[in-house]
């Protein structure tokens, strides 16, 4: 059952998507650097060298001034939020808001921060892209398989109880092995597992500053799937779903059935063969993205609409932001009906 202040914050999250004005901003996801330790086939942190990250003084003002707009969590993403030498000096800077914390992570640096990670953060997510040394240094660029799982059990042992997911994106060099990093993920002891599609479109990911085309932003177009491709991807989905059925029913894995056939649609999308799946989203009204470098975001995948440097949180969503919003029909908009990670903040939502 929501609290009170749960289901005020829900009621102001849908009057905001009337008003277009923020009255409350429950979720703020946060690059503590745009640095990373990974490689990965799917995104360009890797080429960045943190010389903009903003500094511990900058992001303290920006968590004093969270509770103002009723923010509950801030989710540290990246960029390996970990590859910041103050990350627990970051996350200190939010909790000493009252806020609630989740850490978003490649897991690479997890066992040498597993006692610090432990009663500061709620949950954490771990990318798991291969289920064998081979396929997670070919998908990430880095061979950390080993060093993953050793981060695992070291929070397990520590705080046995505690959320730690998987998180999974499904491409062209490792569709094939969905059954296995299922089965890998059960292995390890994560809580549970989540599968999502290649974003392959979109500026995000470090990838605007990469050289632009006349068709869009340079993207990782080589992860889309081919004709027979998707008719292969069709049949490992049905397979999971037979194999793995009671944890799909139990939410152990994720998105569920139909979820999971909505990879094959999105990649069959690209090819022309179909409309993209149903988009139900409203994170530009419910949450902010706010790069390493101050770069405030509608979501992950709309560009900046402000920088933290230039104008301050309260001043972006008191005007670039409203502007933004009243322009946005998230049924129509190519961005989003190209969206592969939706967040829905309904009048009985919980937060994740």
């Amino acid at each position: 059952m929501l609290s009170p202040r749960q289901l005020r914050s829900n009621l102001l999250v849908k009057l905001g998507e009337i008003t277009g004005r923020t009255h409350v901003l429950p979720i703020v996801l946060f690059a503590p650097t745009a640095r990373c330790n990974s490689r990965c086939v799917s995104c360009d942190w890797w080429r960045a060298d943190g010389a903009s990250d903003l500094t511990l003084d900058e992001i303290r003002r920006l968590a004093s001034e969270l509770p103002r707009f009723g923010t509950r969590l801030v989710v540290l993403t990246g960029g390996e939020p970990l590859f910041r030498a103050d990350v627990i000096d970051v996350a200190d800077a939010f909790l000493t808001q009252g806020l609630r914390l989740h850490l978003l992570t490649s897991g690479l640096a997890l066992e040498r921060f597993a006692g610090e990670i432990v009663g500061r953060f709620e949950e954490v997510t771990v990318s798991l892209d291969g289920h064998t040394p081979e396929l997670y240094r070919e998908i990430r660029g880095v061979s950390g398989l080993a060093a993953v799982e050793g981060g695992v059990r070291a929070l397990r042992a520590l705080a046995p109880s505690m959320l730690i997911r998987a998180r999974s994106t499904i491409h062209r060099r490792n569709f094939r092995a969905l059954p296995g990093i299922v089965a890998k993920a059960r292995e390890m002891g994560f809580s549970q597992l989540s599968f999502l599609a290649a974003d392959v479109t979109s500026d995000t990911f470090n990838r605007r500053s990469l050289p632009r085309s006349d068709s869009g932003p340079a993207g990782p177009s080589n992860l889309l799937l081919d004709a027979d491709e998707v008719a292969e991807l069709a049949s490992v989905v049905e397979t999971v779903i037979r194999l793995h059925a009671r944890e799909l029913a139990d939410g152990v894995v994720l998105p569920g059935p139909d979820g999971l056939r909505r990879l094959v649609q999105y990649y069959r999308a690209h090819l022309g063969g179909g409309a993209f799946p149903e988009v139900d989203c409203n994170a530009p009204w419910a949450s902010v993205v706010i790069e390493a470098d101050g770069a405030v975001r509608p979501c992950f995948f709309h560009r900046p609409v402000g920088n933290l440097r230039e104008q301050g949180l309260s001043g972006i969503l008191s005007s670039a932001m409203p502007a933004f919003r009243r322009a946005l029909d998230v049924a129509t908009n190519e961005i989003c009906q190209h969206c592969v990670c939706t967040l829905k903040i309904g009048f009985r939502s919980t937060l994740p």
